[in-house]
């Protein structure tokens, strides 16, 4: 898999094809439509897209688990953008799925997905401050009071 794609993206590699591929963000449309449209690979299925803080490598890493219906193979990439101004191109586009795995990243890790078509928050209220899975995240919120429901 990772030679078709390289043959769509000149210059990528990977230490272990077993590993998630690194993709540079400027590059995940194409890479995305290659996988999608290339016969051979077919991942027509985005299964999830999530986000890992890495304060100490002065990057947050978007993770794409991409998956093959026709061939029963799965795949992993990831994106690497900086922190604090944390940009990437959605792929809403060519993974209709993205539209609220994208929507939740942006609401807990604060990363802008350039071109979706809604990119709100989707957990927090709309004036929520801060994203709460960065790891530096200082909570500035009350406890909400958990109400008691009396016994039926």
């Amino acid at each position: 898999m990772l030679a078709v794609l390289a043959g769509h993206l000149p210059g990528l590699t990977a230490e272990d094809p077993a590993k998630p591929w690194v993709i540079p963000a400027g590059q995940i449309t194409a890479a995305a439509l290659a996988l999608r449209d290339d016969p051979r690979l077919a991942m027509t299925s985005l299964m999830n897209l999530t986000a890992v803080d890495r304060p100490d490598a002065g990057h947050i890493e978007v993770v794409y688990h991409i998956g093959s219906m026709a061939h029963h193979h799965r795949a992993a990439l990831r994106v690497l953008t900086p922190r604090g101004q944390a940009r990437v191109p959605s792929v809403t586009a060519v993974w209709p799925a993205a539209d609220w795995f994208e929507r939740e990243v942006f609401d807990l890790f604060g990363v802008v997905f350039e071109g979706h078509p809604d990119l709100r928050r989707i957990l927090c209220p709309a004036d929520w401050e801060g994203h709460p899975l960065l790891k530096d995240y200082v909570k500035t919120k009350p406890d909400v009071p958990i109400k008691k429901v009396a016994d039926a």
